[in-house]
């Protein structure tokens, strides 16, 4: 059987870029740590999950059809268009699309009106069964995709996790189904979507326990308990409808490759870090 790993390479980019302990320069004196920390994280991680293919996600320099939703959303996101390259991650983009390149993984950015997210659901609802599919993020809207054939590893080192059903029941109390409906109530601080006040982790569990789903929440608005609760729900209906559009993934995305398209080109025994960096003239 096939197993995907699917990578979110823009969140491991700021995830080794603000992560690394130092800035590392390369031949040409220019700062490569987050290239060392991408692509030394992502050789670990195929040498620990084995993948029989890998695609990597960017997304592109363009806003998505969540903004037309609500343009506050992930506006608490910092704008690089004017900083300087030293203190910009995007300017290692390059040598991370070489270095990938030069090991024959497939690469993209999306393209306006998508984020890498709806590309990656959108291979979990084809591909999950055929084959079994990883992704690689610590992004929590993909908790919502995880089934008996799609779990999300969480790379940290030594202190990788790897999250499945049974892990989300244990941490959220709740099933990844359910999960799009629980930041619905709760909200999400990194993506800049607020929840309904008062309803925190343990009433959103609760609720969706009792009645499923936000749509049964909705409809058995008068049986909520306490009163302060079925308070807040009921004047914040607007405002979780637009939460669901914002963090349920879009799975009817076009896909740019077939899974038989996403080889790679390298044993996974050979690999080293700095062997791919030499191998694209980066450092000595």
């Amino acid at each position: 059987m096939d197993k995907l790993l699917l990578v979110d390479g823009s969140f491991l980019l700021f995830q080794m870029y603000y992560g690394m302990p130092a800035r590392i320069p390369g031949k040409n004196g220019a700062p490569i740590h987050g290239v060392i920390g991408f692509i030394g994280a992502l050789i670990k991680t195929i040498k620990q999950v084995q993948p029989t293919k890998i695609f990597v996600l960017f997304d592109g320099e363009h806003g998505s059809n969540r903004h037309e939703i609500n343009p506050a959303y992930k506006a608490n996101r910092t704008d690089f268009t004017d900083a300087p390259d030293t203190d910009n991650p995007f300017t290692q983009l390059p040598y991370i699309k070489d270095a990938l390149d030069s090991m024959g993984i497939v690469h993209i950015e999306t393209v306006a009106g998508y984020e890498a997210d709806d590309i990656i659901a959108g291979y979990c609802v084809k591909y999950a069964g055929p084959a079994d599919i990883i992704i690689m993020s610590h992004d929590s809207d993909f908790y919502q995709l995880i089934s008996d054939r799609v779990s999300v590893y969480k790379y940290r080192g030594k202190k990788s996790e790897m999250m499945d059903i049974a892990r989300i029941i244990e941490r959220y109390g709740v099933m990844p189904a359910q999960m799009a409906d629980y930041k619905a109530l709760t909200g999400d601080a990194s993506d800049n979507i607020k929840g309904v006040p008062g309803v925190g982790p343990k009433t959103a569990a609760r609720l969706l326990n009792e009645y499923g789903s936000v749509d049964g929440i909705i409809n058995s608005l008068p049986d909520i308990k306490p009163d302060h609760i079925q308070k807040a729900v009921g004047e914040n209906l607007s405002a979780i409808e637009t939460n669901i559009k914002l963090i349920r993934l879009d799975r009817e995305v076009i896909l740019p490759f077939g899974i038989e398209e996403l080889v790679y080109r390298f044993e996974i025994g050979s690999l080293s870090t700095m062997g791919v960096l030499r191998g694209i003239g980066l450092v000595d």
